[in-house]
């Protein structure tokens, strides 16, 4: 007689969805869930109580073992959380919200008392990351400000996935992945920021974990199905998603092609000059969900300017788009010229805008020119950190005719994954890590299923 199935869970926190995966131990999912993450939307600025937040999780958690394919009995062994960086729940002493969540994108982030204090350089060769309205510190010091009595209640910082575990019944821990994203942090120093503390307090949890292991179990707080679970953190959810996808290894460039494009290389740790270097150019750097090795996360505003052209074109349909797309692949753009003189997240600034211009002309510009700002920030990085091995590219924006096309002259050639949900995937292999029924692939290795 055979056992209950048993399963890993797999929860990414995303900035649009929240989503889970019930995956048995050979890697086959069984169950599946999600739920559009309800932030309060005022203009650009959008937050959300944190334990609304959690408790999402959790209901999208269970709601993904409700699936057809799951027979009785079943078991929960682990559960990975994975998800945005930036944002975080501020706690008190008691392990409870003190103030909402801020969206990693919200632009009431305060970065001027941060400079009052150290310059941009000092900032990016300790935290790895530009100095703006988005690191949590940023957001910190603004919910400071705008709930009285926060400063003085104020113990520690989570990021969102590191807030969900504790919600779920587990520790307070920080993961590296999203702590180096948090301004918190001292990077290769592996420890709290002094700057950073004489700001905000040290609010960094006292235990600091690579994604995988063990952050204690499910409790009572969540349900039943899911109570015994061991936890852990699965890290930031790009590099989760590369990591279940075999390309978070050494060598290996993810480029993810969603709403922003994000390059991802793994390697071996280098100095602070190193470090600044790569953050003038936007390139963040900070821990991998690999123990021991740091991973860039460089973001292009790509997909989004992909989704504003098509707009512009009047092509959001999804089949008159690739048929637009496939014409693009055949027309010589030489013919006008029409070009993208500037990306920025306020909007496309477009030249060129003549006679004889057509939707698959200004479809084949706007890829060509988009995919030339990403050759550049390709070739700076591996100037830095050595040349690829091999590529992988993933994402929405890799299925478009014009931009595998692109794609292909860019990296020769590359490889795709046919894994969904690929961070929820990762993050419910991490749980098999941390519950002791998967094995840790090494930095050369990937990640392989019972």
């Amino acid at each position: 007689m055979t056992g209950p199935l048993e399963l890993l869970v797999g929860i990414d926190v995303g900035t649009t969805r929240v989503k889970a995966l019930a995956v048995s131990l050979d890697g086959h999912v069984k169950g599946e869930s999600e739920a559009p993450t309800p932030w309060h939307h005022d203009g650009a600025c959008a937050d959300i109580d944190s334990d609304v937040l959690a408790r999402l999780a959790m209901t999208v958690a269970d709601r993904c073992l409700d699936d057809a394919r799951i027979p009785a009995p079943s078991v929960v062994r682990g559960i990975g959380v994975t998800g945005m960086a930036e944002a975080g729940a501020l706690l008190d002493a008691q392990g409870r919200p003190c103030a909402p969540t801020l969206a990693w994108h919200d632009p009431r982030g305060l970065a001027e008392p941060i400079r009052e204090r150290v310059s941009d350089d000092e900032f990016w060769r300790a935290c790895g990351i530009r100095l703006n309205s988005k690191p949590s510190l940023a957001k910190v010091l603004y919910l400071y400000d705008a709930y009285p009595g926060t400063r003085e209640r104020a113990v520690r910082h989570l990021g969102v996935g590191d807030w969900v575990i504790h919600a779920m019944g587990g520790e307070q821990v920080a993961e590296r992945s999203i702590l180096s994203r948090s301004g918190l942090y001292d990077v290769l120093a592996d420890e709290p920021w002094q700057p950073a503390t004489d700001l905000v307090g040290n609010l960094t949890a006292r235990r600091i974990i690579w994604a995988g292991e063990p952050a204690g179990t499910v409790g009572q707080q969540a349900p039943v199905r899911l109570r015994g679970a061991v936890l852990t953190a699965a890290g930031l959810d790009h590099e989760s998603a590369a990591f279940a996808m075999g390309a978070m290894r050494l060598g290996v460039l993810t480029d993810s092609l969603g709403t922003a494009e994000a390059l991802l290389r793994l390697f071996a740790p280098v100095n602070r000059d190193t470090v600044a270097r790569l953050v003038a150019r936007d390139v963040g750097i900070g821990w991998g969900v690999v123990p021991g090795y740091l991973c860039t996360v460089a973001g292009l505003l790509t997909g989004l300017s992909l989704e504003r052209m098509a707009a512009l074109l009047g092509i959001t349909d999804r089949e008159l788009r690739r048929a637009v797309s496939l014409e693009a692949m055949h027309v010589d753009r030489d013919t006008v010229p029409f070009r993208i003189a500037d990306v920025s997240h306020e909007g496309l600034s477009l030249a060129g805008v003549t006679e004889g211009l057509s939707p698959a002309l200004a479809w084949r510009s706007a890829v060509e020119d988009l995919t030339a700002l990403s050759t550049d920030l390709i070739d700076f990085i591996e100037s830095v950190i050595g040349p690829r091995t091999e590529a992988m590219v993933t994402g929405g924006w890799s299925h478009d005719p014009t931009v595998e096309q692109a794609k292909r002259r860019q990296l020769g050639d590359y490889s795709t994954s046919s894994v969904a949900e690929a961070a929820a995937m990762g993050a419910a292999f991490f749980a098999g890590i941390a519950a002791g029924v998967l094995e840790r692939p090494g930095p050369d290795e990937r990640p392989s299923w019972r």
